[in-house]
């Protein structure tokens, strides 16, 4: 497995966000926080669901 998803929680304000993992150990990316562990959740089975269809921007 190359990547994971990892749900956390903020000791500070109880609310939880996820992080996506690389098998070395690299967090790739951080979400924004959600006042429900189930909503944190359904975003990460969102982007598994629609990421591989997802457009890459270049911004810069």
């Amino acid at each position: 497995m190359a990547f994971k998803f990892t749900v956390h929680q903020s000791e500070k304000s109880g609310e939880y966000w996820f992080r996506i993992v690389a098998a070395n150990g690299n967090i790739l990316a951080s979400s924004q926080q959600y006042a429900q562990k189930r909503s944190a959740i359904d975003a990460i089975d969102s982007i598994k669901k629609n990421a591989p269809d997802a457009e890459v921007v270049d911004e810069t």
